[in-house]
């Protein structure tokens, strides 16, 4: 019988997995099968589910391919290897896994949770975390702190794995799970609740994925980023925290399928200068602010995103912004090359805006955002372009029962392929000097005075048509 992974680890419920045995890669056939047939006596007595289906040890093994396995019961943890059964009480478990991995040196531990664990784990490099029962639920200790998260992944720590598992934090201690200078992580079918402070705090690291995720009631964010590259996010849904996603500071950070309802600020939130970002496929309800905002980011975009519900006032379904306060140096670089793709905003004060905040007046731009084939249904304002705007580019934008459509007070604005100057731009208005960028955006600039219509020439002049 072969089983996948999800099928094992449910057919394993109620059981823990193994601490300090091995099947290390370098162990000869002989070895490897004492080991195996050890365990497969155990497990054949311990696991099954409720069809009677039996999983046998040498079946986990070939499904996680581990090479030290960490199994418990309950509370108890159990070192198993071929002599003998010793009792691991539960707060020692993070000093097993240690030693464990120290005993390893390099490779693959497996460390299988269920029961209610109540201790915060300090996880070592190459270690797979799994809830053999997705309804087991994790809790901190009484003795964790005010700022302590329950599970902390420390720096240098290398393709961790935590799956299918269940922590309610009961608003105690810190953060869930905390990551700080890591490397290939997955996190993979976590319910993360009740969390005193965020769901999950990610920084200064590089490759990391969060899938199938579930949040509910997360004091701040349910996932917050800063300095970290490479983080990809999917099929994840969030219910009421500050943020569903907050990016800082970071770079290659991509967030698909991702739902999120009532969000106390914005739903996802791009910031501090972040580069070469997305988020595609999601959708935010009902959110307390802006639900899609791309406040001071650079080079990125929603894609098929919708936000529904009323926002607050003045406030937009998507936004791009220079916001002083998100800008930690107070650098007031151009906010440069965000879009907005195939987005529907309904129900919104605002359905989309470029615009520096309202409550801040540096100046700073925001230059050649992009709004395309985008939808704003009942909305107050469709679509408002700022004055510290340039060069916004609106293509196939879609107003539906809007009490106003568009609102244009930026510079260049470029809608349809067309853009507006007062008199002959080779002389005066706001085109004048800016053949460059008309050639390079395929612009057909009309003349408000009289109507001519100009194309900008590569050699930077202008020529009527």
């Amino acid at each position: 019988m072969e089983l996948s992974r999800r099928e094992t680890v449910a057919a394993l419920a109620g059981v823990l997995a193994l601490a300090g045995c091995g099947r290390p890669e370098s162990a000869g056939r002989n070895e490897q099968s004492t080991v195996g047939a050890d365990l497969d006596d155990r497990a054949k007595q311990q696991l099954g589910d409720s069809s009677g289906r039996s999983v046998s040890a040498e079946e986990l093994v070939a499904g996680y391919e581990a090479d030290i396995y960490v199994l418990a019961q309950g509370e108890q943890f159990h070192g198993i290897d071929e002599t003998e059964e010793t009792l691991v009480q539960a707060d020692d478990l993070g000093r097993v896994i240690n030693e464990a991995q120290a005993t390893l040196g390099e490779g693959h531990i497996l460390v299988a949770a269920g029961g209610l664990l109540g201790v915060a784990i300090e996880q070592a490099s190459q270690i797979t975390l799994v809830g053999l029962d997705e309804r087991v639920e994790l809790t901190p200790t009484d003795a964790a702190g005010e700022s302590d998260p329950i599970y902390r992944i420390p720096a240098e720590t290398t393709g961790g794995q935590f799956e299918s598992i269940s922590i309610d934090m009961q608003y105690r201690g810190g953060s869930a799970v905390s990551a700080d200078g890591y490397t290939e992580l997955v996190l993979d079918g976590i319910h993360i609740q009740h969390v005193g402070e965020h769901g999950i705090t990610l920084a200064d690291g590089e490759s990391i994925e969060i899938r199938d995720a579930r949040f509910e009631s997360i004091s701040k964010d349910a996932v917050s980023i800063t300095n970290c590259s490479g983080v990809q996010m999917d099929s994840c849904d969030v219910t009421e925290a500050n943020h569903a996603v907050y990016a800082g500071s970071s770079s290659n950070v991509t967030i698909s399928d991702v739902t999120a309802r009532r969000a106390e600020y914005s739903a996802f939130a791009i910031g501090d200068y972040t580069t070469n970002w997305e988020v595609t496929g999601c959708r935010a309800i009902d959110g307390g602010s802006t639900p899609f905002t791309a406040s001071t980011a650079l080079s990125g975009a929603f894609v098929d995103c919708v936000a529904e519900g009323t926002t607050g006032t003045n406030e937009g379904g998507f936004e791009i912004e220079y916001n002083s306060d998100n800008d930690e140096q107070n650098r007031r670089d151009p906010v440069r090359d965000c879009s907005v793709v195939s987005c529907t905003a309904r129900d919104c004060n605002v359905g989309f805006y470029a615009r520096e905040d309202e409550n801040h007046d540096t100046g700073t731009p925001i230059i050649r955002p992009r709004f395309i084939d985008c939808t704003a249904a009942n909305c107050d304002t469709g679509l408002f372009i700022g004055s510290n705007v340039e060069e916004a580019i609106v293509e196939g934008f879609d107003p539906v029962d809007c009490d106003t459509d568009l609102v244009d007070n930026g510079v260049r604005t470029i809608i349809d392929g067309k853009s507006e100057n007062e008199g002959d731009p080779s002389n005066e208005g706001q085109w004048l000097g800016h053949a460059d960028a008309a050639v390079a955006l395929d612009v057909v600039v009309v003349d408000t005075l009289d109507g001519t219509r100009y194309t900008a020439t590569e050699q930077g002049g202008w020529q009527s048509r």
